[in-house]
């Protein structure tokens, strides 16, 4: 997912496996990712758990419910489990810490160390890139129009048996498994060393996020100091 990435400050390769040029397009797969990208519009939320990836350097999990019905709105968990800067994110960024999605901005909670170099703020606001990927039937889309979308074959993912598609999209190879509900079971996106992998299940659960207070909240582009001199 895009917002891992901006958590910890990675930057994502952006070219990625050329061994795919040439091939025809799959048009079955392509009609399978569109009926999924349908399903999963109707279905609206569902309950994920997450993995990311960044080389060597930093490791993590995420999990909760998300919305993407009338906006994203949601709460995740996150906790670092591995990598070169594990220490120093756990510092600042706590473990688990909290990541709360409304339909403007996400947000994240920072420890007290954090908010003592931030003027006693302890949530970081983020705003969406305009080109992310937090709604799964985004990467189903991006797929879909991939000139290299295939599919692998049948596989069982956590006990169901799913629909394996693979494309390359934007610099990234994209792997979706859809079961016989034309839901999303698994979806991974690797770019370079990131890769990141979520699990979907419970489509149509509820999900709900609370807006953390402004005076305990600080922007994104004024931490990194993008925002400076505004």
């Amino acid at each position: 997912m895009t917002y891992l990435r901006r958590i910890y400050g990675v930057t994502a390769a952006c070219a990625l496996l050329a061994a795919c040029g040439g091939q025809a397009r799959d048009q079955g797969a392509v009609d399978a990712l569109r009926t999924a990208q349908q399903k999963v519009d109707a279905a609206g939320s569902a309950r994920i758990e997450a993995t990311m990836r960044t080389g060597d350097r930093l490791a993590s999990t995420s999990a909760g419910t998300l919305r993407w019905s009338d906006g994203v709105e949601g709460t995740l968990t996150v906790r670092v489990t591995g990598g070169e800067l594990a220490a120093s994110t756990r510092e600042l960024g706590g473990d688990p810490s909290q990541t709360r999605f409304l339909p403007e901005a996400y947000y994240t909670r920072m420890t007290d160390a954090f908010a003592a170099r931030q003027g006693g703020r302890h949530w970081i606001r983020h705003p969406y890139d305009s080109g992310g990927d937090l709604a799964p039937a985004d990467s189903l889309r991006a797929l879909a129009a991939a000139k290299d979308v295939r599919k692998v074959g049948e596989e069982t993912v956590r006990g169901t048996r799913a629909g394996h598609y693979r494309g390359t999209s934007d610099g990234q190879r994209i792997d979706v498994w859809i079961d016989a509900r034309h839901l999303l079971v698994r979806r991974t996106q690797r770019a370079g060393d990131f890769t990141s992998t979520v699990h979907y299940r419970d489509w149509g659960t509820a999900a709900a996020a609370r807006r953390p207070p402004a005076h305990d909240t600080v922007d994104f582009a004024d931490v990194t100091g993008a925002g400076r001199g505004r």
